[in-house]
């Protein structure tokens, strides 16, 4: 899964389990915590792990899929038992996909390899949450608002104005129900899920007017403009211990470089080029 959204979904589902019992089928009688999922028998580790019961009577294992992955059935088998041998209990494992390009042909709900004795029979769940009603979504728990702008909607309207619909109703909900620095972190997390779906110019007017959304657009730039000052000052440094000083039109230069990603890309060429004028020739 892309890094931006399974950072986003861990840690919504890590701080605020409860919220997703309602649309996941989740107990909802006994108390859920998030555990930690770093697996020392695997080198991978699954998304997010909830513990069920005090103490501990089941484990649920979530795992979070953006696109294609023939391995995923194995994986998800592997997960399993990691888990049910480190905390010797039962593991229900759910597969959820995001977006339809996540799909494919083996994403049956079940596992099946071998033959007579040696035979393994391995279940799990998959919700494909283009085909969740985006009303259950928009009921559950708060952290679990995100995901409707991943649900199903109405197939006689536009796409941008029913997820417009939908993140205004979050966006109420959030104001009313949750403290302001949370309202926050979960309407950024409603972005970040919003983009797997639609394009950037649809997002400008699916989000027009959103308060929430307008506060965290100032502070990402703000924190933006942290980072290119600091890039600037940190090439500017290590350029004049290798190449000497720097003249004003080249500073300038330097300086009304707005890509981050570029900038990061001159710091490591610095380490191969002669000059200043090679190192602002690089790509």
């Amino acid at each position: 899964m892309a890094h931006k959204f399974d950072a986003t979904l861990k840690s919504i589902v890590a701080t605020r389990p409860g919220d997703f019992t309602a649309v996941f089928g989740l107990p909802t009688n006994e108390p859920v915590t998030a555990i930690n999922v770093d697996v020392s028998t695997i080198s991978a580790a699954t998304d997010v792990a909830l513990a069920f019961g005090e103490p501990i009577r089941q484990i649920v294992d979530l795992n979070f899929q953006t696109g294609p992955d023939l391995g995923l059935p194995g994986r998800l088998l592997l997960y399993n038992a990691a888990l049910h041998n480190r905390h010797a209990v039962a593991v229900r494992s759910i597969l959820v996909l995001l977006r339809p390009k996540a799909d494919s042909s083996n994403l049956s709900g079940s596992l099946t390899y071998g033959h007579d004795r040696y035979r393994v029979e391995f279940g799990h769940e998959v919700i494909r949450l283009w085909q969740q009603p985006v009303e259950s979504y928009l009921h559950a728990g708060l952290a679990a608002l995100p995901l409707a702008t991943l649900c199903r909607m109405p197939a006689n309207r536009d796409l941008t104005e029913s997820l417009r619909d939908v993140v205004l109703e979050i966006n109420r909900r959030l104001g009313m129900e949750v403290n302001h620095a949370e309202a926050v972190r979960l309407m950024k997390a409603t972005f970040n899920l919003t983009s797997m779906r639609v394009k950037r110019s649809a997002l400008d007017s699916i989000y027009r007017g959103v308060g929430l959304m307008q506060e965290l657009t100032a502070y990402d730039e703000a924190m933006e403009e942290g980072e290119l000052r600091v890039s600037h000052r940190l090439l500017l440094r290590l350029g004049e211990k290798r190449f000497g000083a720097v003249g004003e039109a080249i500073e300038a230069e330097l300086r009304a470089i707005r890509d981050l990603d570029r900038l990061e890309r001159l710091a490591i060429a610095i380490l191969t080029t002669n000059s200043w004028e090679e190192l602002l020739a690089t790509a």
